[in-house]
């Protein structure tokens, strides 16, 4: 049993105080000087080693996430990792310096939804970390210890701030029904359609073919194990790989991606759309479903379950996650990050902002 003396110590190696990136408003983001929050009962405060910017992160940044899904004002930032810094009242089994990972929804648990497992569409009230509770574009930030999912102790947590894509990206395959020797196609050859490559890889697929439209990324997705590309600006996709495929997984913004999907896939197979194109129009071939008789699953986020498979996969060294951090800056560099993700000519695919607290 800890001493006073040495439970003071352990709260006091923990600054009062922290930096934030707040966006007060759309269009309106400072990095301010605030104080550190508390965990309470069944919390756990984390020192953020790193945080990817997620497209999801401009659009609150812009003003254009629907208003359902934001709550300014806001510490943006839901893909992170880092280390447990201090513990709440009623926390069990973690320990400070602990490398850890959260999932973002903060679901009900109670909910028939919750109940069967799909936490990520929870009946109660939209909430997320870094988009109604305060997120990782900070030193800190206090998650629920239920949502937490602890790595192993040598883990890379730069590499590892990607789970949470990879999480999302594992919810989507999950409903695809994989088993070796599938014909498989990814639309999309960002962020998350190079995670569904390397996932699918794992898998043992009997063809593996990525779609997108630029060429580096294109060369990326053949070495995460991709045996066919397909260069969407300069030819038809279903012209150049045919339209057998069994499950086309698409993770695309282009409006004309979903469209695509569905050309590529056999009859009777299925389609997994997991991009959001802010389209308000529709961006498909509807008649192609029924005449098809294709199985069409949407995916919005990542359970529980999900995050389970993403983290077992990394931690088991079977997921790669390195190739895809392209640029890393500090929380005061933040414009600097936003300018470099929007840049085309940039290169930029995985871009983190690295608090770096503890050099502080």
């Amino acid at each position: 049993m800890s001493s006073a003396p040495d439970e003071l110590a352990r709260h006091e190696a923990v600054p009062g105080t922290m930096r934030a990136l707040l966006v007060d408003a759309p269009g309106s983001a400072r990095l301010v000087e605030m104080e550190r929050p508390r965990p309470g009962p069944g919390e756990v405060l984390v020192e953020v080693a790193a945080a990817g910017i997620c497209g999801s992160d401009l659009e609150l940044l812009r003003g254009q996430r629907p208003a359902p899904y934001v709550r300014y004002p806001i510490i943006p930032g839901h893909e992170w990792a880092g280390r447990v810094a201090e513990s709440g009242p009623c926390v069990d089994g973690l320990a400070r310096g602990d490398p850890v990972v959260a999932e973002g929804f903060r679901s009900c648990g109670a909910c028939d939804r919750c109940r069967e497992g799909r936490t990520n569409l929870c009946m109660a009230a939209y909430a997320e970390t870094g988009f109604t509770h305060p997120g990782a574009f900070a030193d800190y930030l206090v998650v629920p210890a239920r949502l937490i999912h602890k790595l192993p102790p040598d883990s890379d947590l730069a590499q590892a701030a990607l789970l949470e894509p990879a999480a999302c990206v594992a919810a989507g395959l999950l409903e695809a029904g994989l088993r070796p020797g599938l014909r498989v196609a990814v639309v999309g050859a960002g962020t998350l359609g190079l995670l569904a490559v390397a996932i699918l890889k794992l898998a043992s697929p009997a063809r593996l073919a990525l779609v997108g439209t630029r060429p580096e990324r294109l060369a990326l997705g053949r070495e995460q194990g991709c045996g066919e590309t397909c260069d969407a600006g300069f030819e038809d996709p279903v012209e150049r790989l045919g339209d057998d495929f069994d499950v086309v997984f698409e993770a695309a913004t282009r409006p004309g991606a979903a469209d695509t999907a569905l050309r590529l896939v056999r009859r009777g197979g299925t389609v997994v759309l997991e991009g959001i194109t802010g389209a308000d129009r529709p961006s498909l071939t509807g008649d192609l479903i029924p005449l098809k008789q294709i199985r069409v699953q949407g995916i919005f986020g990542a359970s529980g379950q999900a995050w389970l498979w993403a983290v077992q996969l990394f931690s088991s060294g079977q997921l790669h996650l390195g190739p895809l951090l392209t640029h890393s800056f500090s929380l005061e560099d933040h414009e600097a990050a936003f300018a470099v993700l929007q840049n085309r000519e940039s290169g930029a695919l995985k871009v983190e902002l690295v608090p770096s607290a503890g050099s502080r």
